[in-house]
């Protein structure tokens, strides 16, 4: 967790010290993971990008108010999600909206062949077994895998017990492996799917 402790780092140098410096290098760190999960609720990485630039604005104005923040990236990705939420309500005010709904293809990142250790193919057929997971299964795994959140930090993003993250992870390690089983060894394969709680 050396990165979250360098976003924490540049979230107090933000808070305490007033720094324009911190804030642009917090922003380039999350900018690209917040977006994608702004999108997946949205369903539009220009709209994403709006509320992405809007929550770091929000906590440029509001910064000698949140250093009781414990966990700044939950806290920018509660306020993410909040005002995705919110964003939606706005444009379609009769409809109810929740993260069940989520637009998946705009969750994936394109997948990385992870230092070499994995083919584009098999990456490909990971993507397609990541997209077959039911949405809330999915976004649990690329929160967990791609975001590296922790699960009690996406335990406490969506409101659910870590129990249920567990849950939800053993079921999409279970079908990612199965769909990729023939293309590595269980070794690489367990390597490339380790998600560490």
């Amino acid at each position: 967790m050396r990165e979250n402790e360098q976003i924490k780092g540049l979230f107090e140098r933000v808070c305490y010290d007033n720094s324009i410096q911190a804030y642009n290098e917090l922003y380039i760190a999350l900018c690209t993971r917040l977006i994608h999960f702004s999108a997946s609720i949205v369903s539009s990485f220009h709209l994403a990008e709006e509320i992405v630039s809007d929550v770091f604005l929000s906590l440029w104005q509001k910064r000698n108010d949140l250093s009781h923040v414990q966990n700044p990236v939950v806290y920018l990705y509660v306020s993410t999600k909040n005002l995705s939420l919110n964003t939606l309500r706005q444009q379609k005010r009769h409809q109810h909206h929740s993260l069940d709904t989520l637009n998946t293809d705009m969750l994936a990142i394109a997948p990385d062949a992870e230092n070499g250790m994995v083919s584009a193919e098999v990456s490909q057929k990971i993507e397609r077994a990541i997209r077959s997971l039911p949405a809330r299964c999915q976004l649990i795994f690329r929160l967990i895998k791609q975001d590296r959140l922790s699960y009690r930090e996406v335990a406490e993003l969506l409101n659910i017990s870590t129990k249920t993250v567990d849950a939800q992870l053993t079921i999409a390690v279970k079908k990612i492996s199965q769909a990729i089983r023939f293309d590595l060894s269980d070794e690489t394969a367990q390597t490339y799917l380790r998600l560490d709680s």
